[in-house]
């Protein structure tokens, strides 16, 4: 697709063509603002097998904000970012009416890093959504306690100290070191071996 379409331009051949090139460059230059949406009014108020359906989502909810986009109303960048932000919001307004309110900080989490212990500063958009997905469905329960404590459960955007997570884990500190490491190394195999690009 030639880049120097506009973005309304390729809503158009979107909506009237259904083309599928014009709806990839869109995802192509749009997935960062979608995600960074998502990790912005998301994260701090759903839970991971939200934000990670969400994210999951990302491809299907652009197609859907250019079938809709208006020229007159507002650059598709901005619209893009105000549907994924109503997404949000809309979950977290669900789990206030059902009771399921779950208070995750925002967390920068990197899942490929020459570092074993990624910190809050090393966030990638692509690799955050791999990252909550395999977490969310590890067999084993106290991977699960070891991550969302790490990166979830600590304050002001900060990663929780190891011995805060040992407790809520029961585990010595190097014990959930060590099964935090393994585990990282293990998504890093899965990803190698599924050949994903990010």
């Amino acid at each position: 697709m030639n880049n120097e379409f506009t973005d309304t331009e390729l809503t158009k051949k979107v909506k009237e063509e259904n083309n599928e090139e014009a709806l990839l460059e869109l995802i192509d230059r749009h997935s960062g603002i979608y995600v960074d949406m998502v990790k912005r009014f998301g994260c701090k108020s759903l839970s991971i097998d939200q934000v990670g359906d969400i994210l999951d989502e990302k491809d299907y909810n652009i197609y859907k904000a250019a079938i809709d986009y208006e020229e007159h109303r507002a650059k598709f960048s901005t619209h893009l970012a105000n549907k994924t932000k109503f997404i949000c919001l809309t979950k977290k307004t669900q789990n206030k009416k059902n009771n399921k309110f779950i208070n995750y900080e925002d967390v920068d989490f990197c899942l490929v890093s020459k570092d074993n212990t990624p910190d809050e500063n090393c966030f990638n958009n692509e690799r955050f959504s791999r990252a909550l997905n395999m977490i969310a469905k590890h067999k084993d329960e106290r991977v699960k306690t070891i991550f969302i404590e790490r990166y979830f459960g600590g304050g002001g955007n900060k990663v929780s100290p190891w011995s805060e997570v040992a407790k809520k884990a029961n585990l010595s500190t190097q014990g959930c070191i060590n099964i935090h490491n393994k585990t990282i190394k293990q998504f890093q195999n899965k990803i190698k071996n599924e050949n994903i690009k990010f």
